[in-house]
């Protein structure tokens, strides 16, 4: 997708081609609204959406060490990173973080 790791300006998300999955593509307000590109990583659009509507109100630093120091998501091994079915939600991370799903 083009998005480098080291990237801390936020920026309006890129169109993409036909070859990234559709769990990956951007949304309508990714494309149009300025967000951190961390959240173009994640495979789940309407988390994407949610976070973005809501980053005024989240604590971007506390979701991001709950993301690395709480267990959040597995992997199902063998399976896609791209695929939202292949992730399990952390039972501390979902009870803090799972409203950004619905």
């Amino acid at each position: 997708m083009g998005i480098a790791c080291s990237v801390v300006v936020p920026s309006k998300s890129s169109t993409v081609g036909p070859e990234i999955p559709e769990s990956l593509r951007p949304t309508a307000l990714q494309l149009t609204t300025i967000h951190p590109t961390w959240i173009d990583r994640f495979p789940f659009p309407k988390m994407r959406d949610n976070m973005i509507t809501l980053m005024g109100i989240i604590n971007e630093e506390e979701f991001l060490a709950d993301l690395f120091c709480l267990t959040s998501f597995t992997l199902n091994p063998g399976a896609a990173s791209w695929d939202p079915t292949a992730w399990k939600i952390g039972k501390e991370f979902s009870a803090k973080w799972g409203y950004l799903f619905y």
